[in-house]
């Protein structure tokens, strides 16, 4: 991710925070809360230094966050949030993290995150169940 060192040393102070506090929550609600600050710095970097990467990876932060958080408000008995979720969350995150320290291509994990997002709705979930979609 290019970033003025600046703006990338406190993405990573952000990053290294949200799942410091992640880590520690029990709740589903609380983890996810913590996680929505990630793309929260990103956005008010990017009106301060433009990154297309920067804007990418909080679009698809935001929008796993929705999905997610859609299936806590709402629950559903048919579609249920898979046990290991909120800690593939974690450890997805902490990808990121690592990712962004090292200026590694972020796709992989990004395309985590969309399968994390992708199981919390209906055929996401039912591909989860038949085992062919994993976390």
């Amino acid at each position: 991710m290019n970033l003025d060192k600046t703006y990338k040393e406190m993405l990573i102070k952000e990053i290294k925070f949200v799942l410091k506090k992640m880590k520690e929550e029990k709740e589903p609600k609380e983890k996810l809360y913590y996680f929505s600050a990630i793309f929260g710095i990103m956005h008010r970097i990017y009106n301060l230094e433009y990154s297309s990467d920067l804007v990418f990876t909080h679009f698809v932060l935001s929008s796993i966050h929705s999905q997610i958080n859609s299936r806590i408000q709402i629950p559903d008995d048919t579609i249920k949030i898979p046990d290991e979720l909120f800690q593939k969350l974690e450890e997805t995150t902490g990808k990121l993290l690592s990712a962004i320290e090292k200026d590694e291509n972020l796709y992989e994990v990004l395309k985590k995150f969309t399968v994390l997002g992708y199981v919390t709705i209906g055929n996401g979930y039912y591909l989860y169940q038949k085992g062919q979609l994993k976390l």
